[in-house]
């Protein structure tokens, strides 16, 4: 993965202010900024760099993880004005420290960084930098620099680098937009200093709206660059990408004082994810040691999120009992929440104890009824119990209020596999053509034109994705040959 950073550390700088509470007197870069590389250019160049991400399987594919990122990163990109900009936040299965953007409105965050953070204004701070960057449309700016660099070889080059920035391979994705820009290393440190900056000040401008407090983006940076010092685990992967220099911690300190104070406590979605993410990256049984020495000793942000913490890990084990109980004494110190729900549905269906998977997730739905996390539960609940009937209700009611939801069509397709060639085919097709993977789109569409059946509305809906798809899909193959 490289942060847009990376690549717009080779923008001229220009100079921007935004450090005034509630000013939105950002320069217009419409101008300079389309003249090089327009708005549709951009949403390709990150929409193909997300889907390699995806296929090469660094993306994390979890609807309570997602929904988290998009509602806070939601908040923060509300004060982005880009006509037709439609951001998205993911989360990127790497325990290395790292965040980033790319064109187009797309901002990952890995794992490590998450659990990197202290508090959810940290985060805030690392989302509202990384929006930033999209928001001043520094690819842009650095096409404006550069006319030479055609954007499928910066198409290229960051889907080289998003495929490579792991958190021990940094060195090798500074050296892929290196040689794909054909310019010094120096020459990208010394601009991105100014685009640092100028992240920092709009970034800071996007939390205050927000509701947070703006001191958490120079606390955070600060304290991942004073650790820096002590190792040089390549972990620190955002430090590389996202240099922090004393200079620049202190002018975002003193810029911070013209901000109010904000006391702000994490919310619970902050809390729960942050331990569902952390058992991610441990064995279960080191999770469940970790857990235990934690809650024994008391260091933890919230005990009931620790113990939602160790009920996910001894899920892991298939200790139903252990996970039920600690589930239990999370309850007992949270508020209720629907990733508590989320889990009891989980712990149910480890057991195959679908009666028990479809009450919990009722009970869920009945205090969360527009619970997206619940919602996918509740029918994988009744597919995997073998009620189709009812999965196949469920997803006609889903759909009519989210079409273009690709997990409810991957969902679909379950429901119709070895069932209903066309609805499969179509359904999965359908999928993939959200998730704007154009030629695995065409291969499905394509199957299903060809599978028996008479449905004319199916068929007919078919036939006209056909034809749009096979030109994406021509499209896509032709940027990936560059």
């Amino acid at each position: 993965m490289l942060p847009v950073l990376l690549a717009a550390a080779l923008a001229q700088p220009l100079s921007v202010r935004a450090d005034a509470p509630g000013r939105n007197d950002l320069p217009d870069l419409g101008e300079i900024s389309d003249a090089s590389l327009s708005l549709a250019d951009e949403s390709r160049i990150g929409r193909d760099a997300l889907r390699a991400m995806r296929e090469a399987g660094d993306v994390l594919d979890d609807a309570e993880i997602n929904a988290y990122l998009n509602d806070i990163g939601g908040r923060l990109s509300a004060s982005v004005h880009l006509p037709g900009v439609h951001f998205t936040y993911f989360c990127v299965a790497d325990a290395g420290i790292n965040a980033f953007a790319m064109p187009g409105g797309y901002v990952g965050v890995n794992i490590g960084l998450i659990l990197a953070t202290q508090s959810e204004g940290e985060l805030a701070g690392v989302l509202g930098h990384e929006t930033a960057h999209v928001a001043q449309r520094h690819i842009a700016r650095m096409q404006a620099a550069n006319s030479a660099t055609s954007p499928l070889l910066l198409l290229g080059t960051i889907v080289a680098a998003a495929l490579a920035a792991k958190a021990g391979s940094g060195e090798g994705a500074m050296g892929a937009v290196s040689a794909g820009m054909g310019l010094s290393i120096s020459r990208q440190l010394a601009f991105s200093r100014d685009f640092e900056r100028e992240a920092d000040r709009v970034g800071m401008q996007y939390m205050s709206n927000a509701g947070f407090d703006v001191r958490n983006m120079a606390s955070f940076f600060q304290r991942l660059e004073q650790a820096s010092r002590y190792t040089d685990n390549t972990a620190f992967a955002f430090l590389r990408t996202h240099p922090v220099t004393l200079e620049r911690i202190s002018e975002a300190q003193n810029r911070a004082l013209d901000y109010p104070v904000k006391m702000r406590a994490d919310s619970a979605d902050y809390l729960l994810v942050r331990e569902k993410l952390r058992v991610l990256t441990m064995t279960p049984e080191e999770a469940v040691a970790y857990y235990n020495n934690t809650l024994q000793r008391g260091l933890y942000l919230s005990e009931g999120a620790n113990w939602y913490g160790l009920a996910q890990a001894r899920l892991q084990q298939h200790d139903r009992a252990a996970a039920r109980e600690a589930l239990s004494k999370a309850r007992a110190k949270l508020s209720d929440h629907p990733m508590l729900y989320g889990l009891e549905v989980a712990i149910a269906q480890d057991g195959r104890d679908w009666p028990a998977a479809a009450a919990a997730a009722r009970r869920g739905l009945d205090a969360f009824p527009r619970n997206v996390a619940l919602q996918q539960a509740q029918v994988e609940v009744a597919l995997d119990s073998g009620d189709n009937k009812g999965a196949e209700q469920m997803l006609r009611q889903l759909l009519n209020d989210r079409a273009g939801d690709p997990a409810l069509y991957r969902l679909q397709a379950k429901l119709y596999a070895d069932k209903d060639p066309l609805r499969y085919h179509a359904a999965l097709g359908n999928a993939f053509y959200y998730e704007q993977r154009y030629s695995a789109a065409l291969e499905q569409y394509q199957l299903a034109s060809k599978a028996k059946g008479d449905d004319f509305y199916l068929k007919s809906m078919v036939e006209a994705r056909l034809r749009e798809v096979e030109k994406l899909a021509k499209d896509e193959r032709k940027a990936a040959r560059n």
